[in-house]
């Protein structure tokens, strides 16, 4: 099975900004978020807040914004149409039918764009249906440990990733491909 990060991997760019601004579009009032999360991202780069720390902080506020959404379903549909085409092309020449793609980004999100490119095999942070609240984030550690749930036989081939925050995944896969932009080298 190979393995396959999602953003800035397959995906050209942060699909979470993206999707930020695609709401922002129709939610106006977002932009009063900007500074918190710009902080946020500030703290955690500089290691001064843990991933936990930040979702404790911020998960309440996108929880609150995910109880407005009338239709997340069509709002992916629309965000799709407007993105897809950020999906880089050497992941087609790669792809297999058994690709997993695991991301942090939400598995509602993801469902419909890996339907569209073909990959039946998603793992990302999950959202309870019913109270959008934030269950599971996806994300370091956690990709592991999920991953083991979901398939606790199964074999990492090759992973490919554009960042040593999957390093827990690196760990367990048989081999790594580091991902740049459209050039990608093995590095283990």
């Amino acid at each position: 099975m190979n393995v396959f990060d999602f953003d800035n991997t397959i995906y050209d760019g942060e699909s979470g900004v993206d999707l930020f601004r695609f709401y922002l579009k129709r939610y106006p009032d977002l932009l009063k978020f900007t500074p918190k999360v710009a902080a946020a991202l500030i703290r955690y780069k500089q290691h001064k807040i843990t991933v936990d720390e930040a979702i404790a902080l911020y998960a309440p506020i996108i929880e609150d914004f995910l109880r407005r959404l009338e239709d997340p379903e069509r709002d992916m549909r629309e965000f799709w149409d407007l993105h897809q085409h950020k999906i880089k092309p050497f992941y087609e020449n790669l792809r297999r039918e058994d690709d997993l793609i695991i991301s942090a980004s939400p598995e509602t999100e993801l469902a419909e764009i890996c339907g569209r490119i073909g990959v039946k095999c998603f793992l990302g942070s999950v959202i309870d249906d019913d109270t959008r609240q934030i269950t599971h984030f996806n994300f370091r550690q956690n990709k592991v440990a999920y991953f083991r749930q979901k398939y606790p036989d199964a074999e990492i081939d090759t992973l490919f990733t554009d960042s040593f925050n999957d390093r827990w995944l690196m760990e367990i896969a048989k081999h790594v491909v580091l991902v740049d932009g459209d050039k990608y080298r093995r590095i283990k």
